[in-house]
């Protein structure tokens, strides 16, 4: 009986999968960019503690395309830094603003939703 797939290992085959689409569809892909924004997404999946695959395998490829379309941006603010290191803290800082950002959206969300919700229909107020 096969073992099953870890998450970590489905989630470095489906960036790969992703990389290899981004670096298809870019015309001449940057090898620099690349390998920066690959590194910085292995070592997100790493120190990830998101326990589901699934989202461990999405983030990886958000960090991987969002990370390669701002690295450019990146290295030309901040001019001294590298291709590849550019490139590596575009994917980090990508993945870790959409996790925050993810985070408080399913909080704050519902809370405001109910908020419009009471106001429109003249229910109870929550405090």
């Amino acid at each position: 009986m096969p073992e099953p797939v870890s998450s970590a290992g489905a989630a470095v085959v489906t960036g790969m999968a992703s990389g290899l689409a981004l670096g298809a569809i870019v015309s001449k892909p940057n090898v620099a960019l690349l390998s920066g924004v690959f590194c910085g997404a292995v070592v997100f999946l790493l120190r990830s503690k998101e326990p589901h695959w699934i989202k461990k395998a999405l983030y990886f490829c958000i960090s991987l395309v969002g990370g390669y379309a701002i690295a450019p941006d990146v290295q030309s603010a901040v001019g001294w830094l590298p291709a590849w290191l550019a490139a590596f803290f575009s994917a980090a800082a990508v993945v870790a603003v959409a996790v925050i950002v993810l985070d408080w959206s399913e909080k704050a969300i519902p809370q405001i939703l109910n908020r419009l919700v009471d106001r429109l229909i003249g229910g109870s107020h929550h405090e």
